[in-house]
């Protein structure tokens, strides 16, 4: 698993790194049979610009799995909550893919079985 840590306007301490692999780690499951040597992420995290509510952290999370591109932003008030917030939303899309990529699977070996029933 190789991952790219970017930090702009943050100090990167080995806390919120630990807990950034470990959300990541989390995400290998739902890529399926892709290979780990063709999967990649890059983690971007930084500090937004003051609010008048307080600081707002950024976590960006790109995952690059072979061909396939997702990415996630995701901003909370603490650097964790921004990359909890992000992990949720990748892990929403590489569900939702994960599902595509098998429904269309399966209508491909329904319209086969159909077409092999007519012939016979």
């Amino acid at each position: 698993m190789q991952i790219e840590f970017k930090a702009l306007t943050v100090d990167l301490t080995d806390d919120i790194r630990a807990y950034a692999v470990e959300k990541v780690g989390m995400l290998e499951k739902l890529l399926g049979n892709i290979e780990e040597e063709n999967v990649r992420y890059e983690v971007e995290l930084a500090q937004d610009l003051k609010q008048q509510s307080g600081t707002i952290y950024r976590a960006d999370i790109t995952v690059f799995a072979g061909p396939e591109k997702t990415h996630a932003v995701g901003h909370g008030e603490t650097m964790f909550a921004a990359i909890d917030q992000s992990k949720d939303d990748l892990s929403r899309r590489l569900r939702r893919n994960k599902t595509k990529r098998l429904d269309f699977l399966r209508r491909g070996g329904a319209k086969i079985k159909r077409m092999v029933r007519f012939w016979e």
